[in-house]
């Protein structure tokens, strides 16, 4: 209990941050790199994190975590613009790191490194965690996922749906739509335009607006807006 409490207080105190670069003479907004934590208890895990996030000209790794204790440190001390994290870790894992961030109002985003299909994953969910990237995934979609998610964008790995189990108050939804439908009209309320979502999910463009089409004919919905409240209504968003 001492070590929740005393990092919960670490994040209090600057809650409300979220770095937006910085600015030149005139007042505007110059071009910044994404700013990056990275926290993996595993070594070789976190080096490999360290090489390819290193090859990028738009990002910069300010700090490298291994444990969960470190990585609440580096978001106080040299606040990121995201932080990437292990789902699990000995101790303090990413997704209690996620929660209490969440409690104290701490804004920095959140890209969490999936391992399994567990609580931990759908808790994550629950707390509108703004990435998602499976570790056994294409390296790219990591680089991805961080493009997007600094644009402002939820970016969730395209097996999210597949492995994360899904809160049992869906079940009448599950009986109207089919899993590979929930796992488009998720995708689909990510930001993403039909030829992303196409790519993303290794189908054509056709087969995502048919998709869509059956799913706003199912659900009785007029377009996108519709199906995100109504995803979040399901807690599926």
């Amino acid at each position: 209990m001492k070590t929740h409490v005393s990092t919960l207080s670490a994040f209090r105190g600057n809650g409300n941050h979220r770095h937006s670069g910085a600015t030149n003479g005139s007042g505007r907004r110059a071009q910044s790199k994404i700013r990056i934590v990275i926290a993996d208890d595993h070594p070789i895990t976190l080096a490999g994190l360290q090489l390819l996030l290193s090859g990028e000209r738009d990002v910069s790794i300010v700090a490298r975590c291994s444990d969960g204790h470190a990585a609440v440190r580096a978001v106080q001390t040299n606040p990121p613009d995201i932080l990437v994290i292990d789902q699990d870790m000995p101790v303090l894992d990413g997704v209690t790191i996620l929660k209490q961030m969440r409690a104290t109002g701490n804004q920095t985003r959140v890209v969490l490194l999936a391992t399994a299909n567990n609580d931990k994953l759908a808790e994550a969910l629950a707390l509108d965690v703004e990435g998602i990237v499976f570790k056994h995934s294409d390296p790219k979609n990591l680089i991805r996922c961080l493009r997007e998610v600094h644009a402002g964008r939820r970016w969730l790995d395209s097996s999210v749906t597949a492995y994360a189990p899904l809160p049992a108050a869906t079940a009448t939804t599950l009986e109207t739509l089919t899993r590979r439908q929930i796992e488009v009209a998720r995708a689909a309320v990510s930001g993403l335009s039909n030829k992303e979502l196409a790519q993303r999910l290794g189908v054509s463009e056709g087969t995502i607006k048919n998709h869509l089409h059956a799913i706003y004919e199912r659900l009785q919905l007029d377009g996108r807006l519709a199906l995100l409240l109504y995803l979040k209504e399901k807690a599926l968003a």
